[in-house]
Parts: structure tokens; C-alpha cells; sequence
């Protein structure tokens, strides 16, 4: 499965249950709390030790509800950092020059998605995106060829791109959605063929080194923008889950014309 969450990993929840552990200091215990000097001694310590462990090991919920606490503030650190890497690459995402443009290059409100042809989930989210292009006249789509599940994945990324240079990018890219099964070498450069392309220039794109440039590019991006898997959709500067709904986004993109913001 390509969509994923990192929320929940081996090292939060052992810093949660070290947090949990160490930070909480119950109330039945606070009036006889060892000094925190350097006269301390060492059996004052080991008996202040083993008192949180017995009321730890008695009230287990409170390292149920500190490691709640903790995961809460973890993800909602991680959602901050990732809107604000987004709004510092948003120009990147909105006007880059290698990435295709479907619907309208001048909307006033703008759609991103990395993907992959590979990606089950991405063909489906392909007939939402058309949907919304066909509804929307004033939407901007810049898609963002990105394959992360294989060489077959590379080779059709590299194919919708040369497509690109012909004028045919809108095209090529929804015919590879539509059936994707196929993503052989023959089937690549007949659809070209199909769609009236150049097979000669074609063919010499597929393998230009600035097509792989754009590839790589987009990489480095979805690395920074936190699109870890496919698809990752993006409107205006905000990060929606792979399974967004049409009706979802079209909430979205109101709501971000209502406030005059894309």
C-alpha cells in the first residue's frame, strides 16, 4: 500500500512510556519526593524509584493518557512543520515550468498530486481529478510525475513527460490512468503512435536527461513537502489524505476562495 501515516512508530512510543515514566510525578507521592541534591542518597533514590513503579504498575492509565498526550503533540508538531514546508515551496508546487498543467494554467485555486501509474489508488483519484477539471473552470491542476513503486513506474513517468513536449501530456497521462496493466516499452510507443506523436522525438525524450532532472526534482520536492507516499494531494497550501473525496475537495476549494487564499 503506497498511502501510509507515520503516527505510530517503535521510538515515539518508547520516548512516550520514557516521558510517561519519568516527567509524571503523582500527587500521593509529591510531599515525599527525595531531595534533588547532590545529598541524595542512593537508597532515598532506589526507594523513590520503586514507589513510581508501584503506582505506575497500579494506575497504568496514567501512561495510557502521557502517551495519548505525547502522540497528540507529536502529530500535531509534524502537521505544523509540514503546512509550514509547504507554504516555503509553494511556489515550486504552483509554477514550476517542467511540471503539466490540466484545467486552467491560470485558476485561482490550485491543485497538486504526486503519483505514481503504478499506484491502484492513484487510478482512482485520476477519474476525481477529471471530474473536478470538468466542473471546475477556474481549477489548476499541476501534476507531479512521481515513481516511487519501480523501473515501470520511471519509464511511464518518463513517457507522459515526452508526451508533454508534444502537447499531448492531458492525454497520454489519463489513457496510461485508464489502463495501466500494460506499461511495456511496445504499449508506451504505440500509444504515442495512437495519439499522433512524433515517435522519433518521442522515443528521444523519453531517455533526454532533462526529463530525468524533472523526475528527480519532483522527488527532492515530496521530500520536503512530506509526500511520502501516492497519491499526495495538495490544494492552495493545504496537505489532503489520499482518499479525499470529490465532494472533500470541493469543500476544500470553496472554503479557499471564500477566504481569497489559493
Amino acid at each position: 500500500m503506497n498511502h501510509h501515516s507515520k503516527f505510530f512508530k517503535l521510538p515515539l512510543l518508547a520516548s512516550g512510556l520514557l516521558l510517561a515514566t519519568l516527567s509524571y510525578t503523582p500527587p500521593l507521592l509529591a510531599e515525599n519526593a527525595p531531595p534533588t541534591t547532590e545529598s541524595a542518597t542512593v537508597e532515598q533514590t532506589q526507594a523513590f524509584e520503586e514507589a513510581v513503579r508501584k503506582y505506575l504498575l497500579e494506575n497504568p492509565e496514567v501512561i495510557i493518557e502521557s502517551l495519548t498526550r505525547y502522540q497528540q503533540l507529536q502529530a500535531q508538531r509534524e502537521s505544523e512543520l509540514k503546512d509550514l514546508a509547504i507554504s516555503m515551496n509553494a511556489d515550486q508546487l504552483h509554477n514550476d515550468q517542467t511540471s503539466p498543467v490540466l484545467g486552467n494554467p491560470d485558476g485561482d485555486v490550485v491543485l497538486v498530486e504526486f503519483f505514481d501509474y503504478r499506484c491502484p489508488y492513484c487510478h482512482k483519484a485520476s477519474k476525481i481529478i477529471q471530474a473536478l477539471i470538468e466542473d471546475d473552470p477556474n481549477l489548476k491542476v499541476v501534476m507531479k510525475e512521481f515513481p516511487i513503486l519501480g523501473p515501470e513506474s520511471v519509464v511511464a513517468a518518463r513517457a507522459a513527460l515526452a508526451a508533454q513536449k508534444q502537447g499531448k501530456y492531458a492525454e497520454y497521462h489519463f489513457a496510461l490512468m485508464e489502463n495501466a496493466k500494460d506499461l511495456s516499452q511496445n504499449r508506451l510507443l504505440e500509444l504515442a503512435a495512437d495519439l499522433g506523436l512524433d515517435k522519433q522525438q518521442f522515443a528521444a525524450d523519453m531517455k533526454s536527461a532533462e526529463i530525468g532532472e524533472t523526475i528527480l526534482k519532483n522527488r527532492s520536492l515530496a521530500e520536503k513537502v512530506g509526500a511520502e507516499g501516492t497519491p499526495a494531494f495538495i490544494v492552495g497550501t493545504r496537505s489532503l489524505s489520499p482518499g479525499t473525496s470529490y465532494e472533500a475537495f470541493q469543500q476544500v476549494i470553496a472554503d479557499i476562495r471564500s477566504k481569497g487564499n489559493s
